[in-house]
């Protein structure tokens, strides 16, 4: 292992050719990536990538996001890595992004490092570049604290793609970790190769994008069964949080189908 203290982590399912590019960075840079296929056998991009110097894993099938999750980081983690920095195949990054990430690790006292379960890094705007302590955030720009993680049992493989990463925040911090965002990442763009509609309602930019009504349907029982959780562990604002995002996701299934039809 080179003097990267972190790796990086992709669960792909059909990619498009542009990730062999960010790779294709990560590589270049140093870093150790490992790559979990949920459609082998099936992709000519996953075939490209078999080549590549890297760690490829797969269960022959799809068998979700939080098992190949968990895999991931339990792998590196065997591996002698301390923090592995997971991406969706969609997100676009760019050298700028990694020295950053790198770069602001290095600062963080042990202390603040041990603390935090995940420190989410995000293109989102206005930020002097300090950690926010969050009650929910999504896995892709999440650096994750591996030993955190073995401690409070890795992914969720119960949750199949939906609700993976805020069922990962509510069990971090109600053991008592937290989870961190820093904004404003150089370079960060979780939008670009999204199919996702874009509006705006009540001065609020709000991006939404139509799902099949069975994953709706799988989304709807993933979130209820989050809540429940929530309520069983008296825990009254989370379950306020993820009934909200609950609201806003059904909310944003109906408004696309709206544009849809308009286009």
């Amino acid at each position: 292992m080179n003097n990267i203290s972190f790796a990086i982590g992709l669960v792909v399912y059909h990619p498009d050719r542009t990730l062999l590019k960010r790779i294709n960075i990560m590589l270049t840079l140093g870093y150790r990536v490992y790559i979990f296929d949920n459609s082998p056998f099936e992709d000519s991009v996953c075939k490209e990538i078999k080549k590549l110097n890297l760690i490829y894993i797969t269960a022959g099938r799809n068998i979700g996001l939080g098992y190949s999750l968990a895999t991931l980081c339990a792998t590196a983690y065997s591996n002698g890595y301390s923090h592995l920095l997971y991406l969706d195949q969609d997100t676009g990054i760019g050298q700028k992004t990694l020295e950053f990430i790198k770069a602001f690790k290095e600062t963080l006292p042990v202390s603040v490092i041990n603390e935090h379960a995940a420190l989410v890094f995000s293109d989102k705007p206005k930020s002097n570049h300090l950690i926010s302590n969050v009650r929910l955030a999504i896995n892709s720009g999440s650096l994750y604290n591996l030993h955190t993680l073995k401690i409070i049992g890795w992914h969720n493989p119960s949750y199949f793609l939906d609700c993976v990463d805020y069922e990962f925040c509510l069990r971090a911090r109600y053991l008592g970790y937290k989870i961190g965002l820093i904004k404003a990442v150089p370079e960060f763009d979780h939008i670009s190769e999204q199919p996702d509609h874009v509006f705006r309602l009540f001065k609020k930019t709000m991006i939404v994008r139509d799902y099949p009504v069975n994953q709706i349907i799988i989304t709807i029982k993933a979130y209820l069964k989050l809540a429940a959780t929530s309520l069983i562990r008296i825990q009254m604002i989370d379950f306020y949080h993820v009934s909200r995002s609950l609201g806003i996701y059904i909310f944003g299934q109906v408004v696309s189908r709206i544009i849809k039809k308009k286009l």
